[in-house]
């Protein structure tokens, strides 16, 4: 009776034990998050990335994870913050995290983010420049003069907007820049003191559709030849088009695209950064329920064009996944 009772302890012990060793060292169902701080920087409340920053925040929280969200300036922001590393992961499109990394262009004062490092490549972002049809912008030649909100300051979309005005032999000497967010932008559109806001985003944006309820809208043309100019320099952009139905306007409007990503920095664990990784791509459904662009995300094209170096812990994951550079 007494070895029976015994042995009976014994393998209770060693059921707790394996429990506690799955809970500390990771498992299947995300425990290994248990406890961590994570936060996710997304960018301004009509863009894309609040809502799916929201959205990870939730699926994090759901691994064991103190997660949060945090509404930011984007790109550029969310760049220098992770280099501090005052945050766990955030979103950038691709140009402007490359430019951090190098410390090129709007990041020369700050220097070479090095820390930065690259989770994957998410969802197409469409360089959208919109004004009303009856302000007679049609052109980008026509924002000579105009108030123009191009985004909030050092943001990805501040970037490319000031190199978009270059390719058209431009400058902001030739316009009224405001910098301001996509929503600060539209809602200048409505009470009349903004002729055009710049904002890049996935399709469709918040913003845009908001206006659209109330006016009727344009999107200014980058010429396609501009755009493959550009890309000489800036490797991340490519030709993109903003179709009709996006906005329901009678034609569709060739435009710059540029990946999105999802970036951490050298501190984070590979551990947590392989389980950040794993929740991210193995609970796309629920990120694509939270908005549109998140339907372009594919897990074969998340080693593409990486604008730092691939966090170990990611390339664990897309190791077992099958997924190569």
């Amino acid at each position: 009776m007494k070895k029976t009772l015994c042995f009976s302890l014994v393998v209770a012990l060693i059921l707790v034990l394996g429990a506690c060793s799955n809970k500390t060292g990771g498992s299947d169902d995300g425990s290994s998050l248990e406890g961590e701080f994570v936060t996710v920087l997304t960018g301004g409340s009509s863009g894309v990335y609040f809502p799916l920053g929201g959205a990870m925040a939730k699926i994090y929280q759901e691994m064991g994870a103190n997660a949060n969200s945090q509404s930011t300036a984007a790109s550029a922001a969310n760049i220098t913050t992770l280099n501090k590393g005052d945050a766990e992961v955030g979103f950038s499109m691709g140009d402007a995290a490359e430019d951090g990394y190098k410390g090129i262009d709007s990041f020369e004062e700050q220097g070479a983010q090095e820390n930065i490092r690259s989770i994957a490549s998410l969802y197409p972002n469409y360089l959208q420049i919109v004004a009303t049809a009856d302000s007679g912008i049609k052109t980008i030649e026509d924002l000579k003069d105009k108030n123009v909100a191009v985004g909030a300051p050092a943001s990805g979309t501040e970037i490319s907007a000031k190199r978009v005005l270059e390719a058209y032999g431009m400058s902001y000497d030739d316009i009224n820049e405001d910098f301001l967010s996509f929503a600060e932008g539209v809602e200048g559109i409505k009470n009349g003191t903004i002729d055009a806001v710049v904002i890049s985003s996935g399709l469709p944006n918040a913003g845009v559709m908001e206006l659209q309820t109330t006016n009727d809208i344009v999107v200014v043309e980058i010429a396609e030849e501009k755009v493959l100019e550009m890309q000489k320099n800036y490797p991340s952009f490519f030709p993109a088009t903003v179709g009709a139905d996006v906005y329901g306007l009678d034609i569709d409007t060739p435009t710059i695209g540029v990946n999105n990503v999802l970036l951490t920095h050298s501190d984070v664990s590979d551990e947590v950064v392989y389980e950040l990784t794993k929740g991210f791509f193995e609970n796309l459904d629920t990120l694509k329920d939270t908005h549109n662009a998140a339907k372009d995300i594919d897990i074969k094209n998340a080693l593409k064009n990486l604008p730092a170096p691939l966090h170990p812990g990611a390339k664990k994951y897309f190791d077992e996944q099958g997924i190569s550079e």
